[in-house]
């Protein structure tokens, strides 16, 4: 027996080595596959459980119908990559229905919640670009108004302009401050006679005066109420959604933790 076995080897040994090769292709890429699917599953989970950790803060951020900005902006973008949009073809035939549109259900609420946080943030940067251009328009009149208040002594033009361009924002772009400077020229070329050492200090007060006005809140922060209120109703639809209880959360962990 075994010698016929050893005859049939031998004559269609070739055949037997393309059947192990197309054997060991179809294995490795099948492992492959299979491990795409469980990294998959790993990604997904870790971010429904960190999901559910930031959604429970940034629902902190909300007291008796009143948005907290500062916590508001300062908090962590709640994801930057939708795990379950990008990967959900692979769960398709694997979960029930029901879990998959759980899924779908909760990733639609933190997208919900993410546009609000973005938009959020965005308003506030805009205010603080406004209110830096603000304070340099205050500024500019303030200089003016002090260099009109001052005509005693003749001075060193260089020096005074040198003085002035120092107090210029670093915000300001390289156009800017060049118009800023020549108009500066200009008009102490034009109007020598200033006592400068009282230009200084009214500036200066007037400089802390606008500081301070802008410090207490002479700037409105506008915070559209429909932030909050979308925010709300997708918190409100995230709470009566038990996707970590679901019957396909606890299948997508035992995916996870496949070896192979």
């Amino acid at each position: 027996m075994w010698e016929k076995v050893g005859e049939f080897i031998c004559s269609n040994w070739l055949n037997i080595l393309l059947v192990v090769v197309g054997a060991s292709a179809f294995f490795i890429y099948w492992a492959q596959e299979r491990r795409k699917v469980s990294e998959a599953a790993s990604l997904i989970v870790m971010q429904v459980e960190d999901l559910q950790k930031r959604v429970r803060e940034i629902g902190s951020y909300i007291t008796e119908g009143v948005l907290n900005d500062g916590a508001f902006y300062e908090s962590q973008v709640l994801f930057k990559t939708d795990y379950w949009n990008q990967y959900k073809h692979y769960f398709i035939r694997k979960l029930d229905s029901f879990s998959f549109n759980t899924f779908d259900e909760f990733y639609n609420c933190a997208t919900e919640i993410l546009e609000q946080q973005e938009l959020m943030k965005n308003l506030q940067k805009n205010f603080f670009f406004y209110t830096q251009q603000t304070i340099m328009q205050m500024e500019g009149t303030a200089i003016l108004q002090a260099l009109n208040s001052c005509s005693q002594s003749p001075v060193d033009v260089n020096e005074v302009v040198e003085g002035l361009v120092a107090t210029i924002p670093d915000g300001m772009n390289g156009n800017q401050k060049q118009a800023v400077e020549n108009m500066l020229k200009q008009f102490s070329a034009t109007n020598q006679n200033r006592n400068y050492d009282q230009f200084w200090s009214i500036y200066n007060k007037e400089k802390q005066d606008i500081i301070t006005a802008v410090n207490r809140g002479a700037l409105d922060r506008y915070t559209p109420m429909q932030i909050r209120i979308s925010i709300e109703n997708a918190l409100k639809k995230l709470n009566s959604i038990s996707v970590i209880g679901c019957e396909g959360y606890t299948k997508m962990k035992k995916i996870a933790g496949r070896k192979i």
